[in-house]
Formats: C-alpha cells, sequence, structure tokens
C-alpha cells in the first residue's frame, strides 16, 4: 500500500529550507563544515546530499563505517554516492573494535552470523514481528532480548563516537540522518544514530524522505532497495517493524493531525489491528525520546 497524497511535499521548497537551515546552523556554530555516517542506505544519503548543496561538498565529511555483519554492497553503495557529490569519505572497518568490546562473543552473535531463520520468520509472519519489535521497546523478552538489544545497539554507538572523534578534529557539525518515522515509533538508538548537533530530515516521514531522495538524485539502487539498518542478518526495517513504511507513515500522519480510528480506517484503507499497533509502539517508545532524568 503507497502512502496517503497528504503526505507529499514539494521536493523544490523542502530543500531549499532544509539547505537554508543547514548553512545558518553551521555559520552560527562556527563550524569548518560537516560530519555524518554515510551508510548506503537512503536518510544518510539525502542528508549528504543536503549538506553538499547547502555548504559545499568539500565541506561535508563521511565516515563509512562497516563491520562484521554489515552488507559489502551497502559499502559500495555509500563510496559510490560520496564520489558522485564530491565530498570527502573515509571507509574505517569498525569490526576489530567491536570484537575487542565483546560484540561477537554469545549465542547472538552466532545466530546472526548465521543468518536467515530469524529473516524468513517475520517475513512470513508479520504478527510475530510485531510482537517481537514491542517485546524489544519494553526490553521485556529475558535475557536473550537483553543480549540482542546490547549486541545492536553498541554497533549505532561505536558508529556515533567515531563521526564524533572526525567532528571534533576537523571542527564540524555532526549531522544526525534520523527521520520522524523512527523517532515517532523509537526504531532508533539511543544516543546512537539519533545522536548530532543537528537533524535536517527529522521533521520528514521516510515516505517524503524517498520523495526528496528522489529530486535530489539519489543513486537509483539506492531509492530502490529496502530500508535496512545493515546490522543484522539481512534484515529490512519494514520486516523488523511488522508494517511497510506507506501503511505506518499514513497512520502516523492521521494521527498527528487528530484523527479517530474509524477515521484513519477509512482515509489510509487499513485494519484497526494495524492502528493499534502504531499506537500502541508510539506508547511503548516514548521512553526513549524522554530526556535523561535529573534533579536539576
Amino acid at each position: 500500500m503507497g502512502f496517503i497524497d497528504e503526505i507529499k511535499i514539494d521536493p523544490v521548497q523542502e530543500t531549499d529550507k532544509i539547505a537554508s537551515f543547514i548553512s545558518s546552523f553551521v555559520e552560527e556554530r562556527g563550524a569548518n563544515g560537516v560530519a555524518l555516517g554515510l551508510s548506503g542506505g537512503l536518510d544518510s544519503s539525502v542528508v549528504a546530499a543536503l549538506c553538499a548543496k547547502a555548504l559545499s561538498p568539500d565541506q561535508v565529511s563521511a565516515l563509512i563505517l562497516p563491520e562484521r555483519d554489515s552488507s559489502p554492497e551497502s559499502v559500495e553503495d555509500a563510496r559510490f554516492h560520496a564520489e558522485k557529490l564530491g565530498i570527502r569519505y573515509r571507509i574505517l572497518d569498525l569490526t576489530p573494535s567491536l570484537r575487542e568490546l565483546g560484540c561477537y562473543i554469545g549465542d547472538v552473535s552466532e545466530l546472526v552470523k548465521l543468518g536467515g531463520g530469524a529473516r524468513a520468520a517475520v517475513r512470513f509472519f508479520p504478527g510475530l514481528a510485531r510482537k517481537g519489535y514491542l517485546t524489544n521497546l519494553a526490553g521485556s523478552g529475558g535475557k536473550k532480548v537483553q543480549e540482542f538489544l546490547a549486541f545492536h545497539r553498541i554497533k549505532h554507538r561505536l558508529r556515533m563516537v567515531s563521526i564524533y572523534r572526525e567532528a571534533e578534529e576537523h571542527n564540524l557539525a555532526v549531522a544526525s540522518c534520523a527521520n520522524r518515522t523512527e523517532f515517532e515509533i523509537g526504531f532508533f538508538v539511543r544516543y546512537g544514530d539519533d545522536a548530532g548537533d543537528f537533524a535536517p530530515v527529522k521533521h520528514l516521514y521516510k515516505s517524503q524522505v524517498f520523495i526528496l531522495g528522489a529530486f535530489l538524485e539519489v543513486p537509483e539502487k539506492i531509492l530502490q532497495k529496502k530500508p535496512s539498518p545493515d546490522l543484522f542478518a539481512g534484515m529490512k526495517d519494514e520486516e523488523i517493524m511488522g508494517i511497510s513504511y506507506g501503511e505506518l507513515d499514513s497512520i502516523l500522519w492521521c494521527l498527528s493531525h487528530g484523527l479517530n480510528d474509524e477515521e484513519i480506517e477509512q482515509t489510509v484503507q487499513t485494519k484497526k489491528k494495524s492502528i493499534s499497533y502504531v499506537r500502541e509502539i508510539i506508547s511503548q517508545s516514548g521512553r526513549l525520546r524522554e530526556a535523561p532524568a535529573s534533579l536539576l
């Protein structure tokens, strides 16, 4: 199912607005440019293109950060896009550091290395994926779930450590590549891929980022492939979440505009159980969006 027409954006106006935001932020920060992680996926490719347009290509520094479970294809896609944009890039393999930190020790790591089984299960049984995603958000599935969370979240956080080191060495502002869909449903790692000094596409749903990517002439190969965290067993975002981005974004848009369940069901042509699921993941992920608790 595609997204509803109401969620569409004018890519020309949106590009100009974001480019102005980026250039103003970098100037006000007194930074020499921007650093970001370039994964070979849609969001980081769009952010890289926007930064190159807002500043100049030589002011954008991209780190391509593969590790043991990354797809070699993702590295090649990221490198190709960086060279097309004319931005600086460096490939840094995080495998040795992750191995030293113990990431690849344990049953979870071995299962991920085998691949296949988990992906097949959630692809054929979306309900199983939804249950698993809610369990992950709650952290309530026992020791194995906790081990899995630790296994994949350390990868995101080490990526961000590497990006900030690059930024601080060269006085660069760090661009977060998070989008609104991920933020609203908790599909991010706290202090990992949500971190940054500014977030140029965080106000956009994933479906809107696709529109922007096409306008910015992101390579067709990147636009066509299914979004993935590229952390384990080739799993795709939609397989993990148990719902397509088109359906998810349309429901999120309707909720943000105050529509009730009956109105959403009619507007999106979806089932009530999908609407209930989206409401539940928004609720369960709320703690991830909160500032750290303090007595301040």
